[in-house]
This record gives C-alpha cells, structure tokens and sequence, in this order.
C-alpha cells in the first residue's frame, strides 16, 4: 500500500495556481473498502509505523491544501478511506454510500491518519466515541441527518454532477481568497478566541490585497444592479 504517490499528487496540485478546486472521487462501486488486510498482516511493526505516518501525511495535505477539495462518496467508504474523507473541505455522499470505522471491532486497532480526532471537531466527542467505538455502518442518510459528516445527498447517478456544480461555484473566485479562508479556519479552530481573530484579520488582508480589487468591487456592483 504505496501511498507516496497520492502524496506527490497533492503537493503538485497545491502548487498550481490554475487549479482552484479538487473534486476526490474513486472508480467502481466503493470510494474504499479499507485497507488490505493481507498486506497488513505482511507488516512489520517498522512498515506499518512508516504507512501509519504516510496516510497521515497524506491526510494532512488534503486538509492543508490551497484549494478546496470535495469529495465524493458512494458505496463503502470505511476505515482509512473515510480518515481520508474527512481531511476534505466538503462532502458529497450518493444514496448507497455507508461509513464505518470497523477498525477496533474488525482487527483490534485505534483509526488513524488523524480520524480521531478530524471526527471528534467535526462532530463532537460522544457521537465520534459511538460511532469509533461500536464500528457501526451508517448509511447516508444517518451520515447527514443524524452525525452530519456529509453536507449532501444526492441520488447515485447525480453524485459527480454534484460534486461539480459546487466546484463550478467555488472556482468563480480566485485562488488567493479560497487559500486565506481556508488557511483562517484551519488555523483558528484549536487556538484561542482573541488569536483566532488575529489570524483571519490576516487572511482578510491579504485577500484584499490584490491589484484589480476595485474592479472586483465594480464588478460585483453591476452583478448585484443586474440580478
């Protein structure tokens, strides 16, 4: 289970400023069935320390991104696969989608690459101890109206036309804004009120600070007359 490829991908994505969005989707039926069991059972302590810390790098740079990422959910997305979810910006499930950490009730391990702890900011620490502790199934229903771990759910086949039509509205603005906002809320979430403010005070400036932002204002105008 190679994963420095994806880490490559990411990275060269990141540094291309023509790209303002990543839409993260899987071929097939699944979005991932997990990690293979047999070439864990083939690891050594040493390799699964070094495949632990790489998907948890991984991770990190899906979260860290320059642009948003969204990712598209349908069929199994479980264990690792959903850690990897869960380091995206938005998520998009198709109605057959099922999430699950089965890891501690299936092969006695702690989740890693960082769903732990994605999963307990996300939704809190009671509903993330239920659903890392029991591994239970949730369909997409439940993963939106009752954990809120996707934003959407829509029908199988309008699941990558979905996903498209939100990145068609994020890529209306430019890549400088979308990385501020996303820097501002990646770094104020576990530091204090006052310092959190400080950094999107930051973000709001340097997001001001383009050469065109009275065209921009003037454009915006005209949109706004004409609607």
């Amino acid at each position: 289970m190679d994963l420095s490829a994806n880490d490559y991908a990411f990275k060269d994505v990141s540094s291309d400023d023509d790209i303002r969005c990543i839409i993260l989707a899987a071929e097939g039926v699944h979005f991932s069935a997990g990690p293979s069991l047999d070439e864990m059972r083939m690891m050594s302590k040493t390799d699964a320390v070094r495949w632990y810390r790489t998907g948890t790098t991984l991770c990190n740079l899906i979260e860290n991104t320059r642009q948003p990422v969204i990712c598209a959910i349908q069929g199994n997305c479980l264990s690792y696969g959903l850690a990897v979810a869960l380091a995206c910006d938005i998520r998009i499930a198709a109605e057959n989608a099922r999430l699950a950490f089965p890891d501690i009730r299936h092969i006695q391990l702690v989740p890693g690459w960082g769903a732990t702890q994605r999963l307990v900011h996300m939704i809190g620490s009671q509903d993330a101890k239920y659903l890392l502790i029991t591994g239970e199934f949730i369909n997409a229903d439940a993963a939106l109206n009752k954990f809120s771990i996707v934003h959407d759910v829509v029908s199988n086949d309008r699941l990558y036309p979905e996903a498209t039509r939100i990145a068609d509205i994020i890529c209306t603005a430019d890549l400088e804004p979308l990385s501020q906002l996303k820097h501002a809320i990646n770094s104020g979430v576990d530091v204090e009120f006052g310092t959190a403010i400080k950094i999107e005070e930051h973000s709001w400036i340097s997001s001001w600070d383009v050469p065109n932002r009275t065209d921009i204002i003037q454009d915006a105008i005209h949109n706004l007359n004409a609607s």
